[in-house]
């Protein structure tokens, strides 16, 4: 993989690997190309079954992301959701049951084509919150400062080639004392050669996966607090985890 002086990825790397993610979800939505097995993945990962089962064959069987994304979320007091990454909008309609109508829910997702299959999601759904999709890159966030309660992701921030600055535009969004719930992927030492070399391999979450210790640096460093990964299980060759994390309530005199 070419490195600049510094370190850095050059910016070819950066625009290659945004490409082929871009593409690829763009392929999944419009040939219907998602994994095998979907819905089942969804319940094993602790979706309730009743809201798998209830959803349309498509939709069910466009689960990708690595574990159940509301698991340990309370959303009591959220009147502002935003969803990065949100896919084909699985998540975003259990969000938006489970916010109801008072609240508004912001789903962006990288590929334009994407949010034809989020907007499908919701066909036929009674209810829930207001939905606003949203064409978007998770590196600058179409949407003013302190605009959300919560946000969220699932196996999204792995996709982004700059997580510090993801993770400091997620932070920026969210009101003081707002919170961040992902569900993401880290690894427990080296990658292998051709998956950390392979710009491809961001297209399953695997080329930007990092250690634990990082996740907790690059969260601090966005300025989170209370920060928790936990919930780890096996994902081969990588591991799900649940990060929680807070922006911190600003006082006058601190």
């Amino acid at each position: 993989m070419p490195v600049t002086v510094d370190g850095a990825k050059p910016k070819a790397w950066e625009q290659q690997v945004k490409s082929f993610v871009r593409k690829r979800y763009a392929h999944l939505a419009e040939a219907d190309a998602f994994p095998e097995g979907g819905a089942d993945r969804a319940r094993g990962a602790g979706y309730p079954a009743r809201f798998i089962d209830g959803l349309p064959g498509r939709v069910a069987s466009s689960y990708c992301g690595c574990g159940y994304l509301l698991d340990g979320v309370d959303l009591g007091g959220v009147r502002a959701a935003v969803e990065l990454g949100c896919g084909a909008g699985l998540d975003a309609r259990l969000l938006s049951e489970r916010l109801g109508a008072e609240a508004r829910l912001y789903a962006m997702d990288f590929a334009p084509r994407m949010l034809h299959r989020a907007r499908e999601a919701f066909e036929g759904s009674r209810g829930g919150a207001h939905l606003h999709l949203l064409a978007g890159d998770m590196e600058n966030i179409p949407l003013a400062d302190g605009v959300a309660d919560i946000v969220l992701a699932n196996a999204s921030f792995n996709l982004t080639v700059d997580k510090r600055r993801a993770l400091c535009e997620a932070h920026r969004i969210l009101k003081p004392g707002g919170r961040l719930a992902a569900r993401e992927l880290i690894r427990e030492g080296e990658l292998p050669v051709e998956i950390a070399r392979d710009p491809q391999a961001w297209n399953a979450s695997l080329g930007g996966v990092v250690e634990e210790a990082e996740w907790e640096s690059l969260l601090a460093g966005a300025g989170f607090c209370d920060i928790d990964v936990s919930g780890h299980a096996p994902f081969r060759p990588v591991v799900s985890v649940r990060i929680h994390a807070r922006k911190a309530v600003w006082r006058k005199g601190n």
